[in-house]
């Protein structure tokens, strides 16, 4: 006799598979097979579910008052490590307190390599299905559960208690012949969908090869809302060559719940730390871009300053050169009345205006030389102001200089003209020509 097993777990959509309350197990060398579902809204279910099927596999044969004690003690032992943490909550130190139970179905089948016979009990809504290999019809199989005719899927099902010797409910027994076929052992979700699909589940089940399959399957299935969203779990044990002596055992592909989970937990932390690292790029991005920013407005402020800076000086400037330039023309228009010749006082004049405005457009290249070296400069501001200070007047000094000397030179044919302020010229004797020239400045 051959036998394969394969077994697929999940949990609940948008579950954890470590939230998942059903569980199964099996042992070839009793060759035992359970599966059973803990109640949701009872405390800790899982636990309880766990120690049902492990104790239930362990031993060649149980008797029904030593299986269940014996798992009561086991989840209460667990349950006492949890609750005296300092970390847990005060909700379910309080439920411990009241001597809340965990609640569970459960199924457990069980071969007699020797006799070559198989037995079977079910409680609550878990159930057992035999699929012989000549099945005709969906009445060939043969159903176990607790449950009575018509079968009615609720959330109030029998099962065995962690607390006490009472449980929900009258277990159901059945056995039977070992022949080719297929046994199903499925906790609810997967049950009631088994019966509502009948012949048409059977074919979407044996395409199943991995948990993957499986998988996919449920998510299917739960989006046409033919599977209901709760944690499924099913053991599959195909028989083949049922009239031979010995069982072997070939093929199996039985997934681990704790295995599924601890992979989770690692796609998860993965998943978190490229979401982390992402978040981090798009920061030190964001931060890059910002400080291109406030560096373009930086040196746009710089190129501003400096626009003002020029602007003033070049103002200064000609304001400087007006006043000084007055007072030269005074001079000239002195010296000029003097000689009362008036084509070399209009010469003269024509020369002022010329080298003003010869000063005026080198102070401007200079001042948009600067505002252009002023763009390209990320340090003080203060710096490039008092740079483009010292620079300007430099320039102004060189051109006045120019200016003087060519007036010098002007002059210098008339006689000399004396301080300014030793004579100054009365208001009442300036002349007329000499009012006309400084108006025009």
């Amino acid at each position: 006799m051959e036998l394969t097993v394969k077994g697929y777990i999940t949990s609940k959509k948008s579950e954890l598979f470590s939230d998942c309350a059903d569980r199964y197990a099996y042992n070839k060398h009793h060759h035992k097979f359970s599966i059973s579902d803990g109640v949701s809204k009872s405390f800790f279910p899982k636990f309880w579910a766990e120690y049902l099927v492990e104790e239930f596999v362990s031993r060649e044969k149980i008797e029904d008052e030593t299986f269940l004690l014996e798992c009561q003690e086991k989840w209460l032992k667990t349950i006492t490590e949890i609750v005296n943490k300092p970390t847990v909550k005060w909700f379910t130190q309080n439920a411990f307190n009241k001597k809340s139970p965990a609640l569970a179905t459960f199924v457990g089948l069980q071969f007699f390599e020797k006799e070559k016979k198989w037995e079977a009990s079910a409680l609550g809504d878990s159930f057992l299905f035999f699929v012989p290999k000549k099945m005709k019809t969906f009445e060939d199989c043969i159903i176990l559960s607790s449950k009575k005719e018509p079968i009615i899927f609720d959330n109030f099902p029998d099962y065995f208690s962690s607390i006490g010797e009472k449980f929900k409910g009258e277990r159901e027994n059945e056995s039977g012949n070992l022949q080719d076929g297929t046994f199903y052992l499925m906790t609810d979700a997967l049950a009631e969908w088994f019966i509502n699909e009948k012949e048409n589940a059977i074919g979407k089940v044996d395409v199943w090869q991995n948990q993957k399959d499986f998988e996919h399957f449920i998510d299917e299935e739960r989006q046409t809302e033919k599977l209901g969203n709760d944690d499924s779990a099913i053991l599959i044990i195909n028989v083949d060559k049922a009239s031979e002596s010995g069982i072997k055992y070939t093929g199996n592909t039985v997934s681990d719940i704790y295995q599924l989970s601890e992979k989770q937990n690692i796609e998860i932390s993965k998943r978190e730390f490229e979401i982390a690292q992402k978040k981090e790029i798009e920061k030190k991005e964001l931060q890059r871009i910002e400080e291109e920013e406030n560096s373009k407005v930086g040196e746009n402020e710089i190129s501003e300053e400096l626009e003002l800076v020029v602007e003033k000086e070049l103002v200064n400037v000609d304001n400087n050169e007006t006043e000084e330039e007055t007072v030269n023309n005074l001079k000239e228009t002195e010296s000029t009345s003097k000689n009362d010749n008036p084509e070399v006082s209009k010469e003269k004049t024509e020369m002022n205006l010329e080298a003003k405005k010869d000063t005026k457009g080198l102070l401007q290249k200079v001042g948009d030389g600067l505002v252009k070296v002023g763009i390209f400069i990320t340090g003080s501001d203060t710096t490039n102001e008092k740079e483009t200070k010292e620079i300007e007047p430099k320039q102004e000094n060189s051109e006045s200089n120019k200016v003087e000397k060519k007036e010098d030179s002007n002059t210098s044919k008339t006689e000399p003209i004396k301080d300014i302020k030793q004579e100054p010229i009365p208001k009442a004797k300036e002349s007329k020509q000499s009012k006309n020239i400084t108006d025009k400045f």
